[in-house]
């Protein structure tokens, strides 16, 4: 058991220090102005990863927490917390491609997971099933990849902990290879859609969508360092709530 611990804290300390690197540190700024409050709130986390928003959700005090993810080694560093830390929240192992209902949230939150959907038809199906989950009064908010990234700035972002270099040509989305620096690095493939995708898939979906500018961290770093990823964040956050019928 001893030996479990051990590769599932090697495993969150690998993953989770993408949060703790600059552009993470903006990433979770920015989502969690989109969120708001979540005192008294319930929160479904899909892709949920290995449980990092899903434990700031409830520390932020949402009494009630759901994390979803695919992936069976995420699923169990997340309940590996969990039983070391309990705060009441459950994990369950599902993909967002057919996600069941799991109940009406007032928050569903997905992060970096819309940019790896298959194509448009599957990116609507993900986000219906997001939806589905969503208290009449609701609130979605996404995270994907930046649709609207400057590349010659994303060329420079090593200076906010990682390295992103394109891998193919862009047809409706640009695949990409994020080289997360540190001891040890580690690398991902992630896709940067088209301007206007993941919005019209959303108002698609009958929900009214907005935009959440980039918020970074009010530290000694200053203007000079924060005002590029500003400019051209990695990500993009969008916030989206039930239309009227």
């Amino acid at each position: 058991m001893a030996e479990s611990d051990d590769q599932y804290d090697a495993l969150g300390a690998i993953y989770e220090r993408a949060k703790h690197i600059p552009t993470g540190l903006a990433e979770r700024a920015t989502l969690l102005s989109a969120v708001g409050d979540l005192l008294g709130r319930s929160v479904l986390d899909v892709a949920c990863g290995t449980g990092f928003y899903a434990r700031l959700f409830h520390d932020l005090g949402a009494t009630r927490v759901v994390g979803v993810d695919s992936a069976g080694e995420m699923i169990g560093y997340a309940r590996h917390v969990e039983e070391r830390e309990p705060r009441g929240i459950t994990y369950e192992q599902h993909d967002a491609t057919d996600l069941p209902v799991l109940g009406e949230f007032d928050v569903v939150t997905a992060v970096w997971l819309l940019g790896y959907a298959d194509d448009e038809s599957a990116l609507d199906a993900m986000i219906a099933n997001l939806t589905a989950n969503l208290a009449p009064d609701g609130r979605l908010v996404v995270l994907v990849p930046n649709p609207d990234a400057d590349w010659d700035l994303l060329g420079q972002y090593g200076r906010y902990g990682y390295e992103i270099t394109r891998t193919g040509p862009m047809n409706v989305k640009q695949p990409v290879n994020v080289h997360v620096l540190g001891d040890p690095p580690f690398d991902f493939d992630s896709f940067y859609w088209e301007r206007g995708v993941f919005d019209a898939a959303l108002t698609r979906a009958g929900l009214d969508v907005t935009r959440q500018p980039a918020v970074t961290p009010d530290d000694e770093r200053g203007e000079e360092f924060w005002g590029p990823l500003r400019k051209s964040p990695s990500f993009a956050v969008f916030s989206a709530v039930r239309g009227e019928r």
